[in-house]
């Protein structure tokens, strides 16, 4: 497999002009002074997929920025700025704007900051599995050393790790209340009754403070089915759990018949657990626990081959280039939550197109090679991404830069099993970041339809034959996501599947009663088990004393809160988005997982093959597999701003000088003038950040030097910003245009007028 993917990596400095999928246009420079930036978009070559190198020596460094300032020299004294590409072959023009100035050699410094801020990465040897037994060479039987569909094999000592239908990793001991497998939690309330507590929802909602767009949802979701999937018991002997909803429910109950309930089945234990003290229930992972594109692929043989063509290493697609569908119209993907909310199903799709795309790319290339090895090496890659953009983009986002250790190399003896405090618990997460309702943004940014509420975008996939996935994934980097808090949208505390008594559901109760269904520990109880201090008191958890006060109110005591509950009640860590507890649970299952993968890309390729695929940002990968091409770099932010100064024109009362040639005033004779007014700026003037119904959605106060900021857009679209009424001063308005994430608006200067 070494040789297969070293032959492809040597594509990606190859043109491509003439593959499948166009390259998106690059976007111009604009005086909205966006950060210039490289899109790989179809194209993975060199000056595209790494134009800042500019002699082409898979590095970039400070030899390319020389060489720009060495070129721009060169055409300094010569007086060419045309060439493209100097007399050694380099193409010192970063931009590609058919110009070599200070602008490319400015790329190159930012791309050199940007990688001294990302984590080292050590220099791992390569493993050369080109030898085994039989004398079976990789290069021609793609069969041997990859990774298995399943997830087994990848630890050689301890074959079973990570692998599909083994049993979950428990952290802290069970709480089960007789020990064994009866569910936690029998002293507790009522999980629907800590929900309507805790959870209802702010109308206006709570965007996230630290500038999260919607993909730590997206991503988050995607990713976690790659790597966890706890299954319900199901059949004449399926034990029931329900939960119990309190008298006179609104919206459950809401004749107070007190004898309501909303539906829950145990999930599945592993056959031979739950029989003794010594030997409590475990609940069983169905796919498996590697990030291994197991969502794109499967986690199993059967539906690996049925997703595939069989034909140039593709997969399956239907109409539109979307998902393929079996007979009835269901979607078909390596995870059978696949169709469960219209952003899920466009990220799988996303990642259907890029496998593909890569695969049509080694096939024209390599007519030579069988189905098999170009579906190997396209896989390999794929894989390599997804790992990568979790490691290197969406868990610094979530977490903070520095909560995942740096990568140190396989080590075997790392348990890669995901534990039941991370999938039951802490990665649920994601639940409290969605807001009410779906949106469909332009490449402009504004939206293309109306939005949908969320109750209505789940198991609704067909709805993408209308839409396709850009307005979608456009959406998802364009809108700040909900705080990570306890509050929960009502289209999924409340309208989950249909209304109240009509299929209605809580997600909240859920996630609580599986934590006792699994016989998960208290809060403090899995913070022992972490190696943190527990908490002594409610008031220690959160700074929110309201907040604490309820916790109290429901649980009594600090030893008895049930975990998801904690976790999320818990305020945040410092640059993370989540508590202590969480960010310690899920940086722990994530190096894990990753330690652990003998097949993880850091610990099976060069070093000029990592630098490629940590190159490739999501935003890449979305803008070649769709029409978008106004992405931010990094679409786990979104934080634009505008700035400018309020300025106040004042009449001019200076004489015209004797030098009539002083084009500042007329030739008046030298008579004093009003015609001429200075402008000055002005303090504490209030100005207006308006939406596109004429909303004012933010106010801010000029500073001493007339300066005012916006820096709190909730979603990118069409803005007005405006003085606040001045009386009788005519004051200016401005309208501007948010398109992306990165939109940096400067000089937006607003005028008063007596």
């Amino acid at each position: 497999m070494a040789r297969l993917l070293n032959r492809w990596f040597e594509l990606l400095q190859m043109s491509r002009s003439e593959k499948r999928r166009p390259a998106a246009p690059r976007r111009r420079l604009r005086t909205e002074s966006l950060e210039t930036r490289q899109l790989l978009a179809a194209n993975l070559f060199h000056n595209q997929s790494m134009p800042e190198d500019v002699n082409d020596d898979g590095v970039v460094s400070a030899v390319d920025a020389l060489t720009v300032i060495n070129e721009m020299n060169r055409q300094r004294i010569g007086g060419d700025t045309n060439n493209t590409v100097n007399e050694l072959g380099f193409k010192p023009d970063v931009n590609n704007d058919g110009r070599h100035t200070s602008l490319d050699a400015l790329m190159v410094i930012n791309r050199l900051n940007r990688e001294r801020n990302r984590h080292s990465v050590p220099d791992i040897p390569t493993q050369n599995p080109d030898t085994s037994p039989g004398g079976d060479d990789p290069a021609t039987d793609p069969a041997v050393d990859v990774r298995s569909i399943d997830g087994s094999n990848n630890n050689l000592e301890n074959p079973d790790y990570g692998a599909a239908n083994t049993t979950l990793l428990r952290v802290a001991d069970a709480d089960y209340a007789d020990g064994i497998s009866e569910p936690a939690g029998t002293d507790r309330p009522s999980a629907r009754e800590i929900s309507n507590t805790l959870s209802a929802a702010n109308p206006e909602g709570t965007t996230n403070d630290r500038n999260l767009s919607d993909f730590v949802y997206l991503w988050g979701q995607f990713i976690d089915h790659d790597i966890d999937l706890s299954l319900t018991q199901e059949g004449d002997d399926a034990e029931s759990f329900d939960i119990v909803v309190p008298s006179g429910d609104p919206l459950f109950d809401p004749t107070g018949s007190g004898e309501e309930l909303i539906s829950l089945t145990r999930s599945v234990i592993a056959s031979g657990t739950g029989t003794s003290t010594d030997n409590p229930a475990e609940q069983v992972n169905a796919i498996t626990a590697w990030i291994d594109g197991s969502q794109v692929y499967g986690s199993n043989q059967e539906t690996s081959d049925l997703l595939r063509e069989f034909s140039g290493g593709r997969m399956r697609t239907s109409d539109g280039d979307l998902l393929p569908t079996d007979e009835e119209g269901n979607v078909q993907a390596g995870d059978i939550r696949a169709a469960e909310n219209l952003g899920l199903t466009s990220m799988q799709t996303l990642f259907l197109r890029e496998h593909n795309q890569i695969a049509d790319d080694i096939a024209d290339d390599h007519p030579d090679w069988s189905d098999e090895q170009i579906f190997q090496a396209a896989r390999t890659i794929v894989i390599a991404e997804i790992q990568s953009i979790t490691y290197n983009e969406f868990l610094p986002a979530l977490l903070g830069e520095d909560a995942v250790s740096d990568y140190e190399g396989y080590d075997a003896s790392v348990d890669t099993s995901i534990a039941n405090e991370f999938s039951t618990a802490a990665f649920r997460f994601g639940h409290t970041t969605l807001s009410d309702e779906v949106d469909f943004v332009g490449n402009d940014g504004i939206e293309v339809r109306a939005a949908l509420s969320l109750a209505n975008a789940f198991f609704n996939p067909s709805l993408l034959e209308e839409t396709g996935i850009d307005s979608i994934m456009k959406a998802g980097a364009s809108s700040l996501s909900q705080e990570v808090d306890l509050e929960v949208v009502d289209s999924l505390r409340n309208f989950l599947f249909g209304a109240p008594g009509s299929g209605g559901f809580d997600l909240v109760s859920l996630n609580i009663q599986r934590g006792r269904d699994h016989g998960l520990a208290d809060f403090n109880s899995v913070r022992t088990a972490y190696g943190l201090d527990a908490y002594e008191s409610f008031a220690e958890i959160t700074s929110d004393s309201e907040l604490s006060a309820k916790l109290e109110s429901l649980y009594g005591d600090v030893n008895n809160i049930d975990l998801w509950v904690g976790l999320l009640a818990e305020d945040h860590a410092d640059d993370s988005s989540l508590g202590e507890t969480a960010s310690t649970i899920i940086a722990d299952q994530f190096e894990r997982i990753r330690d652990g993968d003998r097949f993880y890309y850091e610990n099976t390729l060069s070093d000029r093959e990592i630098r490629v695929i940590e190159n490739t940002t999501l935003a890449d990968v979305i803008q070649r597999n769709t029409d978008i091409n106004s992405l931010q770099e990094n679409v786990f932010f979104f934080e634009p701003s505008v700035t400018g100064t309020v300025l106040a024109e004042t009449p001019g009362v200076e004489s015209a000088p004797a030098n009539h040639n002083d084009k500042r005033f007329p030739r008046n004779g030298g008579h004093p003038t009003d015609r001429f007014r200075s402008a000055v700026p002005v303090e504490g003037v209030t100005v207006e950040l308006l939406d596109d119904e004429g909303n004012v959605v933010d106010t801010a106060v000029t500073d001493v030097s007339g300066n005012y900021k916006f820096d709190s857009f909730d979603h990118s679209g069409a803005y007005q910003i405006r003085i606040a009424s001045t009386g009788d001063v005519e004051a200016s308005t401005v309208d501007i245009l948010i398109s992306s994430g990165d939109v940096n608006l400067r000089g937006i200067n607003l005028t008063l007028t007596p």
